[in-house]
């Protein structure tokens, strides 16, 4: 099993998608980028997050469009594009483009739960959510060959 079927199966399993929206906007941005190089368990995390609307959903297939033109193998052009907007963004906004920055810098990792406590309610769901995604990702064995 692929790591993008491998994934889908463990965040399903554990009910982490907010709504049959978020599943398939998941599923639309993994299947773009599964075969692609820089495809790895940092960007799932970052497609998790950005699934959740319809309006993030697309800044992340724009961003997926420019790295594959780019003919990108690593992930370092998407959070340099984060890092350049994040100034620029709302507050809860902010520290959700931060936590999928955090995810590519520090891979096998999960950021800090305080995130949470700096969110407005509405944003609170979709970021705990993503943090039990993060977890749930790097938990999934790799392949052994």
């Amino acid at each position: 099993m692929s790591l993008a079927d491998k994934v889908v199966y463990e965040l399903r399993t554990r009910h982490l998608f907010l709504s049959s929206m978020h599943y398939e906007h998941f599923m639309m941005l993994i299947d773009r980028v599964k075969d692609e190089p820089f495809f790895c368990r940092e960007l799932c995390k970052c497609a998790f997050l950005a699934a959740w609307d319809q309006n993030h959903a697309i800044i992340f297939d724009q961003t997926m469009t420019e790295l594959c033109n780019r003919k990108a193998t690593s992930l370092q052009p998407m959070l340099e594009k984060g890092e350049a907007l994040l100034p620029k963004l709302p507050h809860s906004e902010k520290a959700l483009f931060q936590m999928s920055c955090d995810f590519i810098k520090y891979p096998g990792q999960t950021p800090d739960e305080s995130v949470l406590l700096t969110l407005t309610n509405a944003w609170v769901s979709i970021a705990d959510n993503a943090l039990e995604a993060s977890r749930v990702i790097d938990e999934i064995p790799d392949d052994e060959n």
